[in-house]
């Protein structure tokens, strides 16, 4: 790694070495007269032969000029092709000082020129750079160029070379395809821009992106049970495990559990005087194993997590939707009460699920067949806790302690939740038996609508840092999605007539309302006009309707008028903070500052497309993202000097003998070379901050950050395209010359392990300072269990295999 250091700070220094007077005085002295003696009677006049007139050079700069045409005749002199045989020849010694004063020209314009690379064009981004580049800029590795031509390699097999990488009108179609791909990622949240891994292009695409982001936070939460009593039982032993300092809070942020939760349990194994469960609970606690004897620790905590999880289903609240005459029991106010009364009590206990010693059980009714589609199916469930529950002698109480009983199993259930949250709910649920895996949905006899169901999560694990992020990513969840809008319009046209039971004739709960005239279903006035029916509806038989349904229904519907007015505002609060994001997007993109007239392109853009064109905003963002991908300044790499002027052009002779002069570049450029040098991507945050301040260009600083670049998952970008074009390996993983008939091992998982091998190596070898030698007397190498299979050897893993 130092060594390819020494080569990159090389990389950003010249030097320029002055003409020496000496090769004119030559040319003065000795090779004009060899020149006039021996060559103008057929290289000179009007019509000199190969049209080279050697008597009009009279200057080493002029052979500069022309230097290929004295590179081929000191080729002819060193072959005695010149002068012609019936030509009188020149001595031989004469003959070689005209070769040797070629070749001192060629080392002294070398010199000259060292350092210059010449004429460096604007080039796009090749195929590699520009997928690199889209995964840094949206955070989504979508490999958009699959589709697009192979990049040809210039004459020194690399493909990064502005004479090589030109681009068609075929090609940029390409891009503009491509661009719209992207912007057909793109996610509007509250407060900035997204990109989604899946393109974004219909409702279910947004539920889709909205879902997976809550699912991953629930699933990444440290709920398991078993853990936390390993946790306990390291602070119980800490002295013995060599941590005598250790604290509860250190012993969950070592195992990476919840620091609030940990001392819960810790309390609630070292209860005094415990009943029921919970000394049940403690006794398996007590009956862990001591360091020493270590070995069964997991098997017993996963065996008191299985303790806990079987009484807490067994003693689950249950709940029941209230019932209103000429209502069915899944209507959609009276379901979404039953759902939230399930929500607010995962950490109570159901003094109903005991019984006392003694005491008969009651006899089981068989479980019924599962209700008809818009009935609740709370009574089935029930009879099925009651199957699970029987003969369950943790659930029984001596006699005169029920009390006392109830009490162990309300605290059991304040510390273990029958469940932490809901990722899924079929329209049976809590049984999960059939109709399962739809994820958040609220169970209803569609499958639209969502409901949340993570109380105890919020309660007893997440910090306040967890129960914003699981906030925020529920409320994206709407405006992303519009599913509370969408849910409800849906009810409104598909189900609310149930409320009438006269839109189709009899009662239909299929049937849907109509839109009073003048007011969006939406409008605060349509969903009060529709709580008032359902009030009316219960009203008409309040003797023998629930009395707890009007609650219901005033909860339900002005929870859904007070979530569609907040994301109104929202919404309006969102425009200008997405037209900063796209600003910031752009800003990205080009890899530099945008100029105070591309700020103002930008946003005329946008504006044309909702006043022209009367896109919407979100079309109009999408649009605006098209524009900027197919800009050159990101399509294309520009290095540009730190002083604004540019060189002019039409510079005489005389400038053009001047020693090469490094220009040196501006930081921003600067930090674009370091990057898709080492990376084949863009700068990220830190370097462009680094630019920003004006230090990049300061030896320690460019070091600094070329070794924490080197250090970077994505210097696997210099592994593959710089190694990949050195080696001429790049191109293999698209490799199908290999007739497979003759060699059926070699399959697509062999091809790819062998493309694999050679990057793996190479990136280990630059981010372990290793040497490249190792290329050629490594004795180790890098293979997975194909390539392994393949090279004979009888176990790998993915490391260093020797």
């Amino acid at each position: 790694m130092k060594r390819l250091l020494v080569i990159l700070l090389a990389c950003f220094s010249t030097s320029a070495l002055a003409d020496s007077p000496q090769l004119q005085k030559q040319m003065d002295e000795t090779v004009k007269p060899f020149v006039g003696k021996y060559c103008v009677a057929c290289h000179s006049g009007a019509q000199p032969t190969a049209q080279f007139d050697l008597k009009s050079y009279t200057t080493v700069e002029q052979v500069k000029d022309e230097f290929p045409r004295w590179s081929l005749l000191a080729e002819r002199l060193t072959a005695h092709e010149m002068p012609p045989k019936q030509m009188p020849q020149p001595p031989a010694a004469a003959a070689q000082q005209i070769i040797d004063w070629v070749h001192s020209v060629r080392a002294e314009e070398i010199k000259r020129l060292g350092g210059d690379p010449g004429t460096v064009l604007a080039r796009r981004l090749s195929n590699a750079e520009y997928n690199y580049t889209i995964r840094d800029l949206t955070g989504q590795d979508m490999e958009l160029t699959r589709q697009f031509p192979v990049d040809p390699a210039n004459t020194a097999g690399f493909d990064n070379s502005g004479e090589s990488l030109t681009m068609s009108p075929a090609l940029l179609n390409k891009y503009l395809q491509a661009a719209r791909l992207v912007a057909d990622h793109m996610v509007l949240k509250p407060d900035t821009i997204d990109f989604a891994p899946h393109l974004m292009q219909v409702e279910s695409d947004h539920d889709k992106y909205a879902i997976q982001r809550i699912i991953a936070f629930y699933q990444a939460q440290p709920t398991s049970y078993a853990d936390y009593f390993q946790a306990a039982w390291r602070y119980r032993y800490r002295a013995a495990l060599g941590k005598p300092g250790a604290t509860l809070a250190s012993t969950a942020a070592q195992m990476k559990l919840s620091a609030k939760y940990l001392p819960m349990v810790w309390a609630i194994l070292n209860d005094k005087d415990a009943v029921g469960p919970v000394a049940k609970l403690q006794g398996m606690w007590n009956a862990l194993p001591a360091p020493k004897n270590a070995d069964s620790l997991a098997v017993k905590t996963q065996a008191m997590e299985n303790f806990v999880t079987r009484i807490r289903a067994e003693t689950a609240m249950q709940f029941a939707a209230p019932v209103v005459k000429g209502l069915p029991g899944q209507s959609e106010p009276l379901h979404n009460w039953r759902l939230e009364e399930y929500a607010q009590n995962h950490t109570k206990s159901d003094p109903k699920a005991l019984r006392a010693a003694g005491e008969p059980e009651p006899a089981l009714p068989p479980i019924p067949k599962y209700p008809p589609l818009h009935e609740d199916a709370s009574p089935r469930w029930a009879i099925v806790m009651a199957h699970a529950r029987h003969g369950d002698a943790d659930l029984v109480y001596p006699a005169g302690q029920k009390a006392a009983y109830q009490k162990a199993f309300d605290r059991l259930a304040s510390v273990f939740p029958d469940t932490f949250y809901v990722s899924e709910r079929g329209r049976y649920w809590p049984d999960q038996a059939t109709d399962n895996g739809r994820l958040l949905s609220a169970g209803y006899h569609n499958t639209g609508g969502y409901y949340r169901d993570d109380t105890a999560l919020m309660q007893l694990i997440l910090d306040k840092k967890g129960r914003d992020q699981l906030n925020r990513l529920w409320n994206e969840f709407d405006f992303v999605a519009d599913q509370t809008a969408r849910t409800w319009t849906q009810y409104f046209f598909n189900q609310s007539g149930e409320v009438d039971g006269n839109i189709n004739g009899p009662l239909s709960t299929e049937s849907g309302s109509k839109r009073p005239m003048g007011h969006e279903v939406t409008d605060q006035f349509v969903i009060f006009q529709m709580r008032d029916k359902y009030l009316a509806r219960w009203a008409a038989d309040k003797e023998h309707n629930d009395p707890v349904a009007p609650k219901a229904f005033r909860w339900h519907f002005g929870l859904i008028n007070t979530t569609l007015r907040n994301l109104e505002k929202q919404h309006a609060a969102a425009e200008p903070k997405h037209l900063a994001a796209l600003l910031r997007f752009a800003e990205r993109a080009y890899r530099r500052p945008l100029t105070a007239g591309e700020r103002t392109d930008v946003l005329a853009y946008y504006k044309m497309l909702r006043t022209k064109n009367r896109l919407s905003h979100e079309a109009a963002v999408r649009d605006s993202i098209v524009g900027i991908l197919m800009s050159p300044d990101f399509l294309y790499r520009f290095d540009l000097a730190k002083t604004a002027s540019a060189p002019k052009p039409g510079l005489s002779k005389a400038a053009l003998t001047k020693p090469f002069v490094a220009q040196p570049l501006s930081d921003y450029s600067l930090a674009n070379r370091l990057s898709y040098f080492l990376w084949s991507s863009m700068p990220d945050a830190e370097l462009m901050r680094h630019a920003a301040a004006g230090d990049l260009h300061q030896p320690g600083v460019l070091k600094a950050q070329a070794l924490r670049m080197l250090k970077d998952a994505r210097i696997n970008g210099l592994a593959t395209e710089f190694t990949g074009n050195w080696l001429v390996f790049r191109q293999f993983e698209t490799n199908n010359s290999v007739d497979r008939q003759r060699f059926p091992a070699f399959d697509d998982d062999l091809r790819e392990a062998m493309f694999q091998e050679p990057i793996r190596f190479m990136q280990d070898t630059i981010t372990h300072d290793g040497s490249m030698l190792d290329l050629l007397y490594g004795k180790y190498t890098f293979v997975n269990p194909p390539l392994g299979k393949h090279y004979g050897m009888t176990a790998c893993r993915m490391s260093r295999a020797t």
